[in-house]
């Protein structure tokens, strides 16, 4: 075992997926090796800070010099660095976990202008981690409901988390430091005022009051924290207290010569009672169940997520085309569910009955109605006009990721007013028509489903009937297979008349579905 290894604390929020090597600068450098603390002497760590600090840039030699001398570096400095350097891979060169290893150094330039370029593998350095948290945290916030919210405050908190003190602990001293030590210093206290917003939207209250309590105490001067522990403590039903903060900050404030309008605005409210606190809007999850039985489709499955998943300035509209049958509706729902977790805002699905034998079709005002009573609008909310409701659907999109299903559409003039505009509001239009005007404009992208080939029409009837009974009728059922001609619905029915009667030989039924074409022969 190597003598520089020994045991010490995992990193917060570890898993046991993370790479083997791990590197933290939240705090004093640490280099750890399978949750074992690997020892550097304090040049090496100096310098090990330095490269993470210019992560995938070169760092140049002189400016490692100046950090780890200064104005007293000697003519050897070089060689020095150049043998720090050299005892800094031997620390890297551990043996590699599952994941490999996770940190080189590269030499880089001439020897009259040499650098080093430190090669990272991801979420290898708790930067990285702690950023990652809290983009995704601030999305999920952003974007999503209570149970998002939810996510948002956990995901958060193991972020925060990975501090330990200030970042680049080691090199705070220095200049070339400074800058992303105050960036990442704004960040963390970023992500603990989006972190207090999600315990006070997921009804933590208590939780939030005693995290904001702290970040008052530390900056008394801060409007919106101010704002968020007067809400948490209103919410907690302690009222008073809650515009005491406000006050306490309206007088701070004062004497800076600074104006908070919102502050004053919530302190009246509040003395009010008219604050309205962690209502957010529901997140509709109204696609229908994932068929339970999907095959083939690989292709256009492929082409549908990489269209739909993908991330853009424009909005991403699929168009389904096929006849009738063909498992247009079955497609969309299995790709909406395939694509439900990466889109917190919710789900739609509206069957427009464009095809209906019985009931008429669904206009545009039907539609809106159904999507905006969904979405959480309430009846007195919701304009008079059709084009209000509208304005009001497409504004409750914008920020929003969310997923929408138009099945059975008649025909584009039925579809075109509810497509939004947001791009991160992907939709899904099925029609047996061709929706030639919607592709036209180059926003959206048809997709035609054909034929199930023989191989994936005899998996379908293998799950639907169970593979032992087509087996042990492999003729019957390639019969069934070609009489249905690769449609699933002609499949499904002949599955489901074959399902109701076990005891039935497929033979019989293949033989029963011929009487109509021999009588009519006759």
């Amino acid at each position: 075992m190597n003598t520089d290894l020994v045991p010490g604390g995992s990193m917060p929020g570890h898993q046991p997926d993370l790479p083997a090597t791990r590197i933290s600068v939240l705090g004093p450098l640490r280099l750890e090796h399978l949750n074992h603390t690997v020892h550097l002497g304090p040049k090496v760590s100096g310098l090990l800070s330095a490269l993470v600090l210019h992560a995938g840039k070169p760092a140049d030699a002189g400016q490692l010099i100046d950090l780890l001398w200064g104005k007293s570096a000697s003519a050897a400095a070089e060689t020095t660095l150049r043998s720090h350097v050299s005892h800094l891979r031997q620390k890297l060169g551990l043996p590699p976990g599952p994941h490999g290893p996770v940190a080189t150094v590269r030499t880089v330039g001439t020897s009259a202008s040499r650098g080093y370029l430190l090669e990272l593998a991801r979420d290898s350095v708790d930067v990285q981690v702690f950023e990652s948290a809290v983009v995704e945290g601030s999305r999920l916030l952003r974007t999503g409901g209570t149970a998002e919210a939810r996510r948002a405050a956990k995901l958060l908190r193991d972020g925060l988390a990975l501090w330990r003190g200030t970042a680049f602990a080691d090199i705070a001293h220095w200049w070339g430091a400074t800058a992303e030590i105050n960036r990442l210093d704004a960040l963390r206290r970023s992500a603990m005022q989006v972190r207090a917003e999600a315990l006070i939207e997921t009804g933590s209250y208590l939780e939030a009051t005693g995290e904001l309590a702290g970040m008052v105490a530390v900056d008394p001067y801060n409007e919106k924290v101010r704002r968020l522990l007067a809400l948490a403590l209103y919410a907690d039903q302690r009222v008073d207290e809650a515009a005491e903060v406000c006050r306490e900050g309206l007088t701070l404030l004062a004497c800076r010569g600074l104006d908070a309008p919102d502050l004053h605005e919530l302190q009246r409210r509040i003395l009010r009672r008219t604050v309205s606190v962690g209502r957010r809007p529901p997140v509709p999850r109204v696609l229908p169940p994932a068929p339970p039985i999907f095959v083939g489709r690989h292709a256009e499955l492929a082409a549908g997520i990489r269209l739909l998943a993908g991330t853009g300035e424009s909005p991403r509209t699929l168009v389904l085309g096929g006849p009738a049958g063909i498992g247009k509706s079955t497609f969309a729902v299995h790709l909406a569910h395939r694509l439900a977790d990466d889109l917190p805002g919710g789900q739609l699905y509206v069957d427009l009955r464009g095809f209906d034998a019985v009931r008429p079709p669904l206009s545009v005002p039907d539609v809106i109605r159904t999507v905006l009573r969904a979405m959480g609008v309430s009846p007195e909310r919701l304009p008079v006009s059709v084009d209000g409701q509208l304005a009001l659907y497409r504004s409750l999109l914008v920020d929003r990721r969310m997923l929408i299903v138009f099945d059975n559409v008649a025909g584009a003039q039925q579809v075109r007013p509810l497509l939004p505009a947001a791009a991160g509001c992907p939709v899904i239009v099925a029609s047996r028509s061709r929706l030639t005007s919607l592709v036209a404009t180059g926003a959206s992208l048809p997709l035609s489903l054909g034929p199930l080939s023989g191989m994936e029409a005899r998996e379908l009837l293998d799950r639907r009937l169970g593979a032992e009974r087509t087996a042990a009728e492999p003729v019957a059922t390639t019969e069934l297979v070609d009489y249905c001609d690769g449609n699933p619905l002609a499949l499904a029915v002949i599955a489901a008349q074959a399902a109701d009667f076990p005891g039935l030989r497929l033979a019989q039924l293949v033989a029963e579905l011929r009487v109509p074409e021999f009588t009519s022969a006759g």
